[in-house]
């Protein structure tokens, strides 16, 4: 049983699909098509201006009392398989609710403004505010304390007036205008100037504050006279207008890749703790013809906290001026920067050469040089002008990475010269930005400072191999003929290592004498010592030394017994 059975269904005007599509999706679920406007005809789909026209299929389904529906009764039914009521999609109830909502709409402001002053009577009328008579006071009388130690003869608590919920606002209303007015003329006399912040949302920029503003202690505020109060509170707090967010005006520019001009660079190295980093943005107005905007900021790195006494206790005010007087001042971390590149509403080619060159003097590299991918030209020009340049990191794979330098007709640098054509046309001079930060010195732990600090000592490590082994291929030259002794042989590496408990040895390890000279120096020779038995065939003669003498001469206590191959038969 299909969702339109025993229904006949006829079509007319247009609709989301054909008649034809619609006539097999009827055929598919139980229901039948009529071409035709019959008695046996049960539902109309119609069109809003087919209704509206009265076409010829409309009237005639009228005046035959069929449904003439729209075509979202056939798209709910089948979306939810089962047939709905077609009374609440007839175009007739259609059109009544549409008027009545419009009705509504028309007539809603009015009546919403009645109903909210009838209510507003109504609580007048309850809580005697407004225009009704003002009520007497009304006081309370304090409940007698049954406490022996809080009982007294006379009243501790004073009666408390009764003040209405109007004239409790209206007081409470002159309190805060009174402390608003004091606030603005605080404000005014230290001249407060908001700033901006391309991460967070934040108010117009302005240009830098100089250091020694910042470092100035705030003096404290003067007294205000008594008849200059009064004269604040009594006059009316003049409304000041609300600073506009940058964003309600402008967004950030994108090119035709879908690049969005909003980088971030950072460097490393100043700090253990923290990175400086800066946001760059070249921002597009909202409004047609579009005008340009370019916006920096810089945040120094995070500073060490400054060390605590290891007892705790505070330092004498006279030993801290003595100790200022023998030791270096620390030197005063630069303070955050929030300012503009170019001024407000500039043409495309201004902002953008603003932001390119402030680019250049951050990285070192100008725009189409951003892709470095070994660092080799910002490791020279870093090298050349021995500073610490910000480090530009590449767009995640699949993110847009702007125009390319093949694609902008720019041609980048080399590593022997700091110019690039993009920067000659555009008239490039680096420090004319006035950007703070700018000029660090290279760095051991820095990101670029790093790299060209390892390689320096690996090339010395390699030159340094390099002599020493031409030094050991000389030494080994002269020591093949005879020019100079071995390696680790002293002068005296041929005389005995150390004298005799009785002094000069006389006799060495071999058994020879040793006699010495006047002038140190020393000869050998040795004596003949008959050994063993004495001549004769079986004699045994030779050089041995003294103390192996007695192993050869153990022999004799033999010689009463003649050896087996000497005896006779």
């Amino acid at each position: 049983m299909g969702v339109l059975d025993k229904l006949t269904i006829a079509v007319v005007g247009t609709h989301p699909h054909d008649a034809k599509q619609m006539r097999t999706w009827i055929e598919r679920n139980g229901g039948r098509y009529s071409a035709k406007i019959t008695k046996s005809v049960t539902h109309l789909i119609a069109s809003k201006e087919a209704y509206e026209q009265l076409a010829h299929a409309v009237q005639q389904a009228t005046d035959l009392g069929i449904y003439v529906v729209s075509y979202d009764w056939f798209d709910d039914s089948l979306q939810g398989k089962k047939k709905l009521s077609a009374k609440k999609y007839t175009w007739e109830v259609l059109v009544k609710e549409r008027r009545k909502k419009k009705q509504l709409k028309r007539l809603g402001t009015p009546a919403d403004g009645s109903k909210f002053r009838k209510g507003c009577e109504k609580i007048e009328e309850l809580t005697g505010s407004g225009t009704s008579k003002k009520s007497p006071a009304v006081t309370r009388k304090p409940r007698k304390s049954k406490s022996f130690f809080f009982s007294t003869s006379t009243l501790a608590v004073s009666p408390t007036p009764f003040v209405s919920a109007k004239e409790d606002l209206l007081r409470r209303r002159a309190e805060r205008e009174t402390a608003l007015a004091d606030d603005a003329v605080v404000r005014e006399r230290q001249g407060s100037v908001p700033i901006i912040d391309l991460t967070d949302d934040s108010t117009n920029p302005v240009n830098r504050c100089p250091s020694s503003s910042a470092s100035k202690a705030v003096s404290p505020t003067k007294p205000v006279p008594k008849n200059l109060k009064s004269t604040r509170s009594s006059s009316k707090k003049v409304p000041q207008a609300k600073i506009s967010h940058w964003k309600e005006d402008y967004h950030y520019y994108q090119d035709v890749t879908g690049f969005e001009y909003k980088i971030v660079l950072v460097r490393g190295g100043e700090s253990p703790i923290g990175m400086a980093n800066y946001h760059i943005g070249l921002l597009e107005s909202h409004t047609k013809p579009h005008v340009y905007w370019a916006l920096v900021q810089y945040k120094p790195p995070k500073a060490l906290p400054p060390r605590a006494n290891d007892d705790g206790a505070q330092q004498h005010p006279e030993a801290a001026r003595l100790l200022s007087l023998i030791t270096k001042p620390v030197p005063v971390p630069e303070l955050p920067y929030n300012g503009e590149l170019c001024p407000r509403a500039s043409d495309f080619a201004t902002a953008s050469r603003s932001f390119r060159h402030a680019f250049r003097d951050l990285t070192l590299l100008s725009w189409e040089e951003r892709f470095d991918a070994d660092k080799t030209l910002q490791k020279a020009r870093a090298q050349h002008l021995n500073m610490e340049p910000f480090w530009y990191g590449k767009p995640k794979m699949g993110m847009p990475m702007g125009l390319l330098p093949q694609e902008m007709g720019m041609l980048t640098g080399e590593t022997t010269s700091l110019e690039v054509r993009g920067d000659i046309e555009d008239n490039y001079v680096r420090g004319t930005s006035n950007l703070p930060s700018i000029s660090a010195p290279l760095g051991k732990n820095g990101i670029i400072g790093g790299p060209i600090h390892r390689d320096a000592q690996d090339v010395r490590k390699r030159e340094e191999a390099r002599l020493q082994k031409i030094k050991d291929k000389e030494e080994a030259e002269k020591r093949s003929k005879g020019q100079m002794q071995a390696r680790g042989m002293g002068v005296n590496h041929n005389r005995p290592m150390f004298n005799g408990p009785m002094g000069r040895p006389t006799i060495d390890a071999y058994g020879q004498h040793i006699s010495y000279g006047g002038n140190g120096e020393y000869t050998k020779y040795s004596v003949s010592m008959p050994v063993g038995g004495g001549g004769g065939v079986g004699g045994n003669k030779g050089f041995v030394a003294p103390e192996f003498a007695h192993l050869l001469g153990g022999r004799r206590k033999y010689n009463s017994r003649p050896f087996p191959d000497e005896r006779n038969g």
